[in-house]
């Protein structure tokens, strides 16, 4: 066996050998991210990478923000409901609620 003397420490050597990984790293990623996946794609602009939102996405994110922007209370149905209990004019129709349960159960089970 060989036994070479080197001017480098074994810390200089273990950096030399981490950046080769991260240089191999780095160009898997660049050849991995210029492949077309379907409807998204990712390509490399620049050196950095842009990615594609479908049409599907952007829908459901704009949904999202009405669903946002809409109020959690509607204070005006809450308003109209307490005046209505408090003038003695809101009546609770057991069997209409009977009906909505028994669907609601049958519809789960």
């Amino acid at each position: 066996m060989k036994v070479s003397q080197s001017n480098s420490s074994p810390i200089q050597n273990s950096q030399a050998t981490e950046s080769k990984k991260t240089e191999k790293s780095a160009q898997t990623s660049k050849s991995s991210s210029t492949q077309s996946t379907g409807k998204y794609e990712s390509v490399p602009s620049n050196g950095s990478t842009r990615a594609e939102i479908s049409s599907k996405a952007k829908e459901f994110a704009k949904a999202k923000s009405v669903a946002d922007a809409a109020p959690d209370v509607r204070e005006d149905r809450v308003a109209d409901l307490k005046k209505r209990i408090n003038s003695g004019q809101y009546k609770i129709d057991a069997d209409a609620i009977a009906d909505r349960m028994f669907e609601e159960h049958s519809r789960l089970g």
